[in-house]
């Protein structure tokens, strides 16, 4: 068939027939590229004879001069000659319908609707696509109106007509007429954005089955008038959040299937909602009434075990505490608590909070990894000692040491057989008191419903959904409601969950729940339920252990009621069961989020590269309110001031409490300078008003600061940084602010990056980590009698450091005390080498704060010495600056430990920082080091040398020893001598060198 548009008279008549419909027509030839223009009132991109002109005006952004900006890019997708092709190879006719969208018409843009045709029949030259165009009339521009609006919330509208598979684009996207295209219109929509990778390939399945005509139809069904769905798809070629609203309209009927489809994006408020899920679900590692570890966090050890490829050797001792349960019948939960607190207190004491768990309610372990055998043997000695001097054992533990095992369950299972081998011994002992555990622990029993029918739950409309919104409230309780006349009890959903319930709904319910109640508690559990049962006892309330789905048992106590009818006659048995193996990550004190959930606070932010601005304060001298006023008293300050931290920070931050008197304040937003203004507000509310009940106790503060945006540390680190900080703040500056990076010379990024790598260091043992040694000389002869060791570190990034640049830093680190430890060992190593020839040969070694307060510190330096057999007189520990702010009582206390062994002890720098004086006539010491501070120009400082010469007749008068320090050159060596000091330590002996080079000064 010839083209019939040669003939200009025709083309002119078909203009002037369509012209009062339609602004703009136009014929392609979707085959050849031919482009004929039919009608055009302003000429946009007609003046082009085949379509490759057209598309090329458009791809090159040209076509926005006629097309208004906002429809532009629809406008180009709707006349894609590969989607019309490949709708008219599915049977298409009509391509698009109504398609709405402003086109310049003269000088200013209009409203118009556009519909594409194709022919029915080809041409012998190609298929024809019919192209027009034409004004909307001012009541669609109603319509177009209140989609405009509409479009603000949502980024896609359509009008689904499922009855007669009829769907209509009102905003964004491209569905098709079904009875033309012969596919399911919506369904076919779905797939092409799944293959297009519109939507997340996770969220695919999911939202193919929910937004398909079937399911739709069958969720309106059953009544419902609002059916949501959330997923992520790409917008600006990045995936979002979404939620597609599906809404029916007000006449939708079996024969009227009608709903409109909403997508609006959600991402900001959606994301803030699952970084808040995150956090809560990150806030779950801590015990909050012992604040040791809890099952979470030793399920993660187990699990970091079990992955090592090398696994190093365990100590496990598994404690369950005796005599609970007797305890809180008698005395109540109160008092059952304070005693868990003791126990825990115990543990700590002797084998320090690293390594102690709370995984159940009356159940505490520890675990030493890479541990000694003849070490972890002095440990369970020693607490064997001290549970053997009291009256009645507060637990009964197993004890196990593997040098090598497959997964810390193993060794635990055979700790815990000891452990109720060990219960029989003390209820042997006292066979006054009932005992709580069974010798062996029941596994594999059967948990299922009934074999028969499951009977019917009467539906409660209201009451029901009541039900259902308590029990979605808390994790912790566990609510449930029995129907007495059916025997079925509906549980909340957590309750299915956390102890493996057959389901939601469960017929005899209490044959069910007595398999999972530990053998031993049964007897009590089905005494009391008998007894209110049979109106002996209004209230059910027992505490039994209940199995929960991981075969762990759990404490709880389960508490309930008979409700009646109107005639008197039983209705329904509800109650709650308060599961005491979960817990909430908040300090029970302040209620404000606990040290656990500070840590993962940075983690998170860490995992998300997420800028985070750190303010840690503490309360200097709170000792003093706990011993005037009571530890009650104590405690009523610390909440009122974590009120106000609070009140100050609002919705900007989380205030979380750390250990003892310390918060921290965590923010998004904060600025260096908005810091210190919060701080300042801070001080001046705990000088002027804080305190319980009206009472004014001022606080003096101290804190430090850190801005961190993602450099490249781990939480330790950025932890230590800001405590270290905070120390500054304690220290040197009258407790103003101090940031981390205004402590530095360096820039504070490099910084961070030095003390990130210095951490990993210490952690994979040692590395990078050596010992240099300077002479301590006979300050007579000038002849070395000693050696003090000194730390250094290297690294190819770095070079040498200098420990001025780590050690105070590292000071605030848990992992310095395995370092410390590794100093000790190493440079006692070293000294024997040197015994071998100088067998009075002594070596000083500098103990820090860190390290004495630590439980562990005692044995560590006692197996130190036996696996060394270095002589402990030959010992003398330095302490440095920060031992001298410690509470003098405890000091004193450790240090007469080490005097019993016959290790000697001196005070480094004496004379400087912090008032020492006191400490001469407190302390067990041997030796006054003087700081080279007070030797630096001496010969000429008057005032320096009668410090010197004061310090030096002090240490002589009290029988103590002394060593001057900061002896650089022979003048200075000969001067010296009129102070009559015992030892001299400086260059002009040697500068701190390797045990090689320090071999070679012996000579």
């Amino acid at each position: 068939m010839e083209t019939s548009f040669d003939n200009k008279d025709y083309k002119k008549q078909v203009q002037d027939i369509l012209y009062d419909n339609y602004i703009k027509l136009a014929l392609v030839n979707i085959d050849t590229g031919e482009y004929i223009s039919i009608i055009s009132v302003d000429g946009n991109a007609d003046r082009f004879d085949r379509i490759d002109g057209v598309s090329a005006y458009f791809r090159e952004n040209r076509g926005m001069e006629c097309c208004h900006p906002d429809e532009v890019r629809e406008f180009a997708l709707m006349c894609d000659m590969k989607h019309i092709r490949k709708l008219i190879d599915a049977g298409a006719r009509s391509i698009v319908r109504n398609f709405r969208f402003r086109l310049r018409l003269g000088s200013d843009y209009e409203w118009v609707a556009m519909d594409i045709e194709v022919e029915k029949e080809p041409r012998e030259d190609g298929q024809w696509v019919l192209f027009g165009m034409k004004r909307v009339s001012p009541e669609s521009l109603v319509l177009e109106d209140s989609i405009r609006v509409l479009t603000k919330a949502y980024r896609r509208i359509f009008r689904i007509d499922v009855t007669h598979n009829v769907c209509e684009t009102l905003r964004g996207g491209y569905i098709r007429n079904k009875d033309e295209v012969k596919q399911d219109c919506l369904t076919d929509y779905m797939e092409e954005m799944a293959s297009c990778g519109d939507i997340y390939p996770e969220d695919v399945a999911r939202v193919k089955k929910c937004l398909s005509p079937r399911f739709l139809t069958s969720f309106f069904a059953n009544g419902h008038d609002r059916f949501t769905i959330r997923y992520k798809r790409k917008m600006d070629m990045v995936y979002r959040w979404v939620m597609t609203e599906i809404i029916p309209t007000a006449d939708y009927r079996e024969d009227n299937k009608v709903f409109y489809l909403y997508t609006r994006d959600i991402h900001e408020e959606y994301s803030a909602n699952i970084e808040k899920q995150e956090l809560l679900e990150f806030y779950s590692y801590k015990d909050a009434l012992t604040h040791l570890s809890n099952r979470n966090s030793f399920n993660i050890l187990c699990d970091v075990y079990a992955g090592r490829d090398e696994k190093p050797p365990v100590g496990f001792i598994f404690n369950d505490v005796n005599k609970l349960k007797y305890v809180n019948d008698h005395y109540g939960h109160k008092e059952g608590d304070l005693y868990l607190q003791r126990v825990s207190q115990m543990l700590v004491q002797q084998f320090g909070e690293n390594v102690c768990y709370r995984i159940s309610g009356d159940e505490f372990v520890v675990v030493i990894i890479d541990v000694t055998e003849q070490a972890f043997g002095s440990m369970v000695a020693r607490y064997r000692e001290v549970l053997e001097g009291q009256e009645e054992a507060p637990v009964s533990y197993g004890a196990v040491w593997k040098a090598s095992t497959d997964t810390i369950d193993q060794i635990m299972n055979e700790a815990e057989r000891l452990m109720y081998e060990d219960k029989m011994r003390f209820y042997a002992k006292h066979p006054e008191v009932k005992r709580r555990e069974s010798v062996e622990k029941e596994t594999g029993l059967a948990v299922g419903a009934d074999g028969g029918d499951i009977h019917h739950y009467r539906n409660l409309g209201k009451t029901d959904r009541i039900f259902d919104a308590l029990a979605a409230t808390t994790l912790r309780n566990f609510i449930f409601m029995n129907d007495l006349d059916t025997n079925v009890t509906k549980w909340s959903a957590s309750a299915v969950d956390y102890f493996g319930l057959p389901g939601q709904y469960i017929y005899d319910t209490q044959k069910v729940w007595e398999d999972l109640i530990h053998p031993e508690d049964r007897a009590v559990f089905e005494k009391d339920i008998e007894d209110v049962f049979a109106g002996r006892k209004k209230y059910h309330d027992v505490e039994y252990r209940m199995r929960n789905k991981k075969g762990e048992y759990v404490v709880c106590t389960c508490r309930g009621l008979i409700t009646k009818k109107e005639n008197g006659d039983p209705e329904f048995f509800v109650g709650t069961v308060i599961n005491h193996g979960v817990i909430d990550g908040v300090d029970p004190v302040t209620n404000l989020h606990n040290q656990q959930e500070y840590t993962k606070y940075i983690l998170h932010h860490l995992s998300n590269k997420q800028t985070m601005s750190i303010i840690t304060i503490g309360i200097s001298m709170f000792n003093s309110i706990n011993m005037m006023y009571g530890y009650a008293y104590g405690n009523s300050v610390l909440k009122d001031f974590a009120t106000k931290l609070k009140n100050i920070v609002g919705g900007r931050g989380l205030v979380f409490r750390l250990d003892g008197a310390k918060f921290a304040i965590c923010s998004n937003v904060y600025t260096r300078q908005e810091m210190q203004e919060v701080y300042r507000h801070i001080q001046n509310l705990a000088l002027e008003n804080v305190g319980p009940s009206g009472t004014s106790i001022p606080l003096k503060l101290y804190a430090g600061g850190l801005v961190y945006d993602h450099v490249g540390a781990d939480a330790d680190v950025i932890k230590s940084s800001v405590e270290y900080a905070m120390e500054r703040s304690k220290e040197d500056n009258h407790g103003e602010l101090v940031f981390f990076n205004e402590q530095i010379k360096d820039n504070d990024r490099l910084r961070l990056k030095l003390y990130s790598t210095i951490h990993k260091c210490v952690t994979n043992n040692m590395e990078g980590f050596f010992m240099c040694y300077q002479p301590i000389a006979n300050s007579e002869t000038g002849h070395i009698v000693g050696m003090e060791a000194l730390l250094r570190w290297q690294h190819k990034d770095f070079g040498v450091v200098p420990p001025g640049m780590f050690i105070p830093w590292l000071e605030m680190e848990p992992c310095f005390f395995e370092l410390g430890n590794w100093i000790i060992e190493r440079s006692l190593t070293d000294a024997m080498e040197i015994r071998r020839t100088r067998p009075d040969f002594v070596v000083n070694v500098n103990i820090s704060a860190t390290q004495l307060e630590n439980h562990g510190f005692r044995q560590a330096v006692v197996d130190i010495l036996n696996r060394t057999k270095y002589p402990p007189q030959y010992l003398c520990m330095e302490l440095t600056e920060r031992c001298k702010n410690m509470d003098i009582a405890f000091l004193k206390n450790e240090l007469e430990f080490f005097r019993k062994l016959g290790v000697k002890i001196a005070i480094d720098d004496f004379g400087t920082g912090n008032a020492t004086l006191n400490l001469l006539t407190e302390l067990p010491i041997d030796e006054l080091k003087v700081d080279m501070s007070f030797v630096r120009g001496i010969q000429e400082s008057k005032p320096n040398q009668v410090l010197v010469q004061a310090i030096v007749s002090c240490a002589h008068e009290l029988g103590y020893k002394s060593c001057i320090e900061g002896v650089e050159d022979k003048a200075l060596f000969d001067y010296l001598h009129r102070y009559g000091s015992t030892y001299y330590q400086g260059y002009h002996f040697s500068r701190p060198v390797t045990l090689d080079e320090f071999k070679k000064l012996l000579c």
